[in-house]
Formats: structure tokens, sequence, C-alpha cells
């Protein structure tokens, strides 16, 4: 494998002309279908194709996309399919700086109910003017660009590039990353929430043969080497996998919050969801979806515990603890198994015997059980707390007597 340095290199060289080389293989061009593209800055290859996605485009053109889960505030009302553009980069590196570029941008877009995918490929770095120049015009017809962690990585990056070239561009597009709400959601089931997890977990989609991502980079410094671009086309199946994947997942994203019964098959990701809509403002809509879940038993303790917790906390606000008051009882039972012990739901109950039922023999009965399990597992944290809880409790179930 070549030294950073002579990667670096074949990067930086003159761009004011492509590097003259001996092919030992097939060009892009004759692998891939699509066209080469010229501009004022030079040109550029562009793949191009076309996939049937008519549910995700129908789905996107119903109000869901005016959904304050996924959308936030956004500058532009009424987002159509048509004004949706997703994007995924392949890069030279993936710390991101002024040294990666971005050499193949992927895009899908939709047109007349099909999603257009389309490629824009840099045969050398002697082209990214001319891919940027094409990217820019691209980029200016659409209201609302979709990434996975674009938000972080890929549009940072692009944005990078353009001021590098002299561009001073205000893009007026909302932007829509889907790894933030994505890992709302699946992050109770799923160990990681990359995009390809979130396709075997939730589409149940395995690709075949797919090249992994911390390779892509390699691979692009080879071809610049050697010309040979056989090795780049499952690079650009990744690609464009990627960015099919991203519009279905949008899809689903909007379909669950709409019916989350009938699209999330699991209640950890309904947790995730309900979450999700009380932190979006939606309470009564994320209340309903966690009571409805906590109920249905199946969860695990870990989710249960968060999901039963933050039910509390809304009870709570909507002045209805009564209703919350088994539900606790079932935590502190829980609690008692586990090590070391957990005092929140102890506590909790003991604040609504003494403050909202005002039995104070239930809450004095509450913090001595929490005591003795504290006790028995050797454990101090939280202790004084309780032991000053109690005298309060024993003063006012005292005063009370008299």
């Amino acid at each position: 494998m070549r030294s950073f340095r002579e990667r670096y290199g074949a990067l930086n060289k003159d761009v004011e002309r492509r590097e003259e080389r001996r092919s030992s293989g097939f060009p892009i061009e004759a692998l891939e279908p699509g066209f080469l593209l010229r501009n004022d800055l030079g040109s550029i290859f562009v793949a191009e194709s076309r996939r049937s996605e008519p549910h995700v485009a129908s789905l996107l053109s119903r109000s869901a996309l005016r959904s304050p889960l996924y959308l936030g505030n956004l500058r532009h009302a009424n987002v159509s399919p048509e004004d949706l553009l997703f994007l995924d980069t392949e890069t030279t590196g993936l710390a991101g700086g002024t040294g990666t570029h971005a050499f193949l941008i992927g895009v899908g877009f939709f047109q007349d109910g099909a999603l257009v995918l389309r490629q824009y490929f840099m045969r050398s770095p002697a082209e990214e003017p001319a891919l940027l120049e094409e990217l820019r015009e691209l980029i200016d017809r659409f209201r609302l660009l979709v990434t996975f962690n674009g938000k972080s990585f890929d549009w940072p990056l692009i944005d990078t590039r353009f001021v590098l070239h002299g561009y001073r561009l205000q893009f007026s597009f909302d932007h829509l990353d889907l790894l933030h709400p994505a890992r709302r959601i699946w992050k109770h089931r799923l160990a990681s929430c990359s995009l390809t997890s979130l396709e075997q977990g939730v589409f149940d989609i395995w690709r075949e043969g797919d090249v992994p991502g911390y390779l892509i980079p390699h691979l692009y410094f080879d071809y610049l080497r050697d010309g040979d671009a056989t090795r780049l086309t499952a690079v650009f199946h990744h690609n464009r996998e990627d960015i099919v994947t991203l519009a279905r997942l949008l899809e689903l994203l909007l379909q669950a919050e709409e019916s989350p019964e009938a699209q999330l098959r699991h209640d950890e990701d309904r947790v995730g969801l309900a979450l999700s809509l009380i932190a979006a403002g939606e309470v009564d809509r994320g209340y309903e979806t966690l009571r409805a879940t906590i109920e249905s038993g199946t969860l695990p303790w870990t989710v249960r515990k968060r999901a039963e917790s933050e039910l509390w906390k809304l009870m709570k606000r909507r002045r209805c603890t009564s209703d919350g008051v088994d539900m606790l009882e079932s935590m502190c039972r829980e609690s008692a198994r586990s090590d070391p012990v957990d005092l929140y739901p102890f506590v909790e109950l003991a604040k609504y015997y003494e403050h909202t039922a005002r039995d104070y023999a239930a809450a004095e009965a509450v913090i001595e059980r929490a005591l003795r399990l504290l006790e028995f597992r050797r454990g101090n944290a939280g202790k004084d707390e309780l032991l000053h809880r109690l005298r309060r409790v024993r003063h006012k179930r005292a005063s009370n007597l008299r």
C-alpha cells in the first residue's frame, strides 16, 4: 500500500491539466451508463439511471412533508416531491478538512414519478471545478436537501470545496439530515444506526458484494494511479444504493409518524418515535403512543425503564399522576432486583404520597423500603436524601395525629 504522501500527491498535481497516464484497464465511460458533460470549466463523467419508486413519491406528495417531527421549521412551505434532492458523497477520506475531496457526488430526485439517480464523478482532481459548477446549478433547483449525516460531513465538505475554488454561495434550501430522527427512533433496538445497519435492521436488506466504506478512498487512489475504473463499479453501486435507501428511509419515517403501530413492528422503535414526538412538541400524540407501547408489556427492561420514567414525567405535567401509581410500584419492584438500586421510582412514589395523596404513612413505607434495599445492597448513594425525606414525612405525619 502506498504512503499517505504518495496518495496525497496523486490528488494535488497540476490541476491545469489532466495527468497523462497509461491505463491498464477500462475507463469509467465504458463501465457505467452515463455521458461526458462539458461546461466552461472542463468536463466530468455523469452516470445516470432511474428507479421506480412510485410509492415513495406518492407518500411525499401528501401533507406528511409538513411533519414537525422531521422537517422542523422549514423556510419553504408546501414542499413537494419534486423539491427534494437526496445527496450522498464518496470521498478521499473520512476526516474531512481541506485535503479531502468528494470524488463522487450522488444525487437523487423525483421526475415523472421515478427516482432519477445521477452521479457526478471526477476522473482526476483537475475536473473538480467542472464538477462543482454542475452541482451548483443542480442544487439551485431544489428547496429541500436530504442527507444522512450530511450536516456534519457531506455538506460541510462540499461547502469547503466551493470556498477553496472561489465560490461564495448562499443556497436557499432547507437541510434534512435523516441520521438524527433515525437515531432517535431506532437506537433503543439497534447497536448502530449507520445507513447499512438501518438497511439490515429495519428494511431487512443485506447487500451482496458491497464495498466497505473504509476501502473506498484506497480504490480511488489506485484508480488515479493506473486509470483502471473496473474497481470503481462497486463504489458507484454502493453510492446508488445509499441514495435509494435515503428515499425509502424518509418514506418510512413519515409513515411511522402517521401510523406507528402499522409501520414499526418493534416496541422499542415505537418508544423511540414517542420520545421524538414529545421532543418535537407533539406531546399528546407522544403520550398516547408511549402509554400504549408500555401497556403491551413486551419491552426489554432497560427500554421500559426509560419509557416509564418519561411517561411519569408527562403524567406530572398533565396532572394525572394517580394514573401512574401502579406503574411506579412496578418500577420499584423491578428496581429492587437491580444492583445498584435505582432510587428514582421510590423517590417519585414517595413524593406522590406526600404531596398529592397526602398519605404520609404510605410515603414513609416507601422510603423505608428503599432504605432497606440500600442496606441490603450495601449502597450509600442517595441515602442522605432518603433520610431527610423520611424525617420530613414523619414530622408531617406526627403533626396530623395531634
